[in-house]
């Protein structure tokens, strides 16, 4: 990556900046005290800050920043941040965007076949749900997307890439940043549908807030497989059964406290022994991150349950937002618990730089995280932890509302029984 005048000479063609107003000049000897020292903190505290950019190019890139600064806004700033918390190359290494005001435009998309569909809004726009992002502000998305590529936070291979892209297309800040936007007040997004009708939409953005309590409306309501939840820490932790299969299923998105989780491990365990499952089904499709030693003390848990079938029976549903403690716990059930893994690859590799701390900048007090550990979940570097049974999402089931993966794996219960 250059600099940005450099980017600013090669894409002049097909791009500007935003005419948003300057860094004032009375704050420049702050940025470049807050950019000091964030090479000096990463320095200080990630575990091996050089391991993909030297020294000497992290330097140049941030002095080049420096001298940048007058002809800067502070959106532009920001993703020239970003950018270069790319370079070092490991996904929990980032400027932490989401801690500082940030607007979301209303929408939420998922990736099908390399095209952003709509598939969570708010009541307004429900009439657009299923619709694919085409433009924003009449920049067309495959131009949106190849500015924001360098840029989206918390990648680490091709698979967080394509989700971090899902996600930070809605960033007001960003948006303007990258020059696809002219402030962060009002975005235009087009859509068509399958049949070709184009619409577009124009919004303002949202606190982060207001943006999980405005968007109501699914392409499809969440299911709970067998229908109700059996034992429930959280809405973010739960089990389901059916013992007539002889099947259990555990949502498990989010980390609980350590406490919290061994209550509702004792809880699944003495439910397995007693209703005689054979079959477990653990499901990490969109589990971010947290602590994996409490996955771990789940883990611990199961072990102990006779009754499962410890050859055949328990599976570990994974997807490209399986990331950082989930992606651990992913590769490490499969050695722990003999677990099949079905769906996708994992948007964490398992085997770099993880194990998140943050500090803050002097003057901006914005967030920047860095990597403390390095971790090998396997023996050989992938890209992502590698399903044993690969099953990518399609558009036409996920329409439909059928879990593809999930229902591999009942079909394959079935099969065994």
């Amino acid at each position: 990556m250059r600099s940005i005048r450099f980017l600013l000479k090669f894409v002049a063609a097909s791009w500007t900046f935003s005419t948003a107003t300057a860094l004032p000049e009375s704050d420049i000897d702050d940025w470049i005290e807050d950019i000091d020292y964030f090479q000096q903190e990463l320095q200080k505290k990630h575990i091996n800050l050089y391991h993909s950019i030297s020294e000497k190019q992290l330097t140049e890139e941030l002095s080049r920043l420096k001298s940048d600064l007058p002809s800067l806004s502070e959106n532009q700033l920001l993703v020239e941040m970003m950018r270069i918390s790319r370079l070092i190359d490991d996904g929990h290494t980032q400027v932490a965007f989401w801690e500082e005001d940030i607007g979301f435009f209303p929408f939420r998309f998922a990736t099908f076949a390399g095209e952003l569909r709509l598939v969570t809004v708010s009541e307004a726009h429900r009439h657009l749900l299923g619709y694919k992002l085409k433009a924003i502000n009449d920049t067309p998305i495959e131009e949106v997307m190849r500015r924001l590529s360098p840029v989206v936070q918390g990648v680490e291979n091709a698979h967080s890439l394509k989700v971090r892209l899902a996600t930070q297309v809605k960033v007001a800040q960003i948006l303007d940043g990258i020059g696809i936007t002219d402030g962060t007040e009002r975005a235009n997004y087009t859509f068509t549908n399958d049949a070709g009708n184009s619409k577009t939409a124009s919004v303002s953005p949202v606190s982060m807030e207001k943006f999980s309590k405005q968007l109501t409306h699914r392409i499809f309501p969440k299911q709970i497989p067998f229908g109700s939840k059996s034992i429930v820490d959280s809405e973010n932790l739960w089990m389901s059964a059916n013992e007539e299969v002889q099947t259990a299923y555990i949502y498990f998105r989010r980390y609980p406290s350590f406490s919290d989780m061994e209550d509702f491990s004792k809880d699944i365990e003495d439910f397995l022994e007693r209703k005689n499952i054979k079959n477990l089904i653990i499901d990490f499709r969109e589990n971010g991150g947290g602590d994996f030693f409490v996955g771990l003390g789940m883990a611990w848990r199961l072990v102990l349950v006779d009754s499962l079938d410890w050859d055949h029976g328990i599976y570990t549903l994974i997807s490209n937002k399986t990331y950082s403690a989930a992606m651990s716990n992913a590769a490490q059930y499969r050695q722990l618990l003999n677990a099949k893994l079905v769906g996708e690859p994992t948007g964490g590799n398992p085997v770099g730089y993880q194990d998140m701390g943050q500090f803050s900048l002097p003057n901006s007090e914005w967030t920047i995280t860095y990597s403390k550990r390095n971790y090998k979940f396997q023996d050989a570097f992938t890209e992502g932890v590698q399903p044993d049974v690969l099953i990518e999402p399609d558009w036409q089931s996920y329409q439909q509302g059928v879990d593809r993966p999930l229902s591999w794996i009942l079909e394959d219960i079935k099969k065994r029984m």
